[in-house]
């Protein structure tokens, strides 16, 4: 049945080059990366999504109390400025000269004479009255300088809250150290290893 033209080709077959190692490891340091910036995006969305309205509608709150409490500053200022600044109005009344009094009891009658004093005296000197608005202004500036927690007086103020820390934060900053160590131990173990 075999004839001698059909015969078989019996030769052992071609032995394969062995697989490359170095798809091996980029396929690693792919998937190592892919799964950084999937975890990445899932906490830049949970960052979006919870924490930055609660963070929102906090300092929205805390907005609205100071504000209040302004506005309670305020009124208290404009009241001790319209208390400083009222003049008591004299009451002038007709004095009466030589009243005579009697009493039933005795019979002596005693003169009662009865003279107006005004309590203050009025201001109604301009010097004086724009003396007096001054200092009051500068009471209420230095009221309000400490009631907002800095200093009117010497130029001091509190330190800008800006930067490129104030606004990153100290946890990103650590994370990137990390990814860049990372990088760079990869980088050099993939020049050194065999090809």
């Amino acid at each position: 049945m075999l004839d001698e033209s059909n015969a078989l080709n019996m030769d052992a077959p071609a032995p394969q080059p062995p697989e490359e190692t170095g798809n091996r490891t980029f396929l690693i340091v792919g998937g190592i990366f892919a799964g950084l910036i999937f975890l990445t995006l899932v906490c830049m969305a949970v960052y979006f999504l919870v924490i930055a309205p609660r963070l929102a509608s906090t300092q929205a709150s805390q907005d609205a109390t100071a504000e209040a409490q302004r506005l309670e500053q305020a009124q208290a200022m404009t009241a001790t400025a319209e208390a400083a600044l009222f003049t008591p109005t004299v009451h002038t009344s007709p004095i009466p000269t030589n009243t005579r009094t009697t009493t039933a009891s005795a019979g002596t009658q005693t003169l009662v004479v009865v003279v107006a004093t005004p309590l203050e005296s009025p201001v109604s000197d301009p010097a004086t009255m724009a003396a007096m608005q001054t200092q009051l202004a500068g009471q209420m500036t230095q009221t309000a300088a400490v009631a907002q927690g800095t200093r009117a007086i010497g130029g001091e103020s509190p330190l800008p809250q800006t930067g490129f820390f104030d606004e990153v934060g100290l946890p990103l900053l650590i994370v990137l150290t990390f990814a860049l160590l990372v990088v760079i131990f990869v980088a050099r173990r993939m020049r050194k290893a065999p090809r």
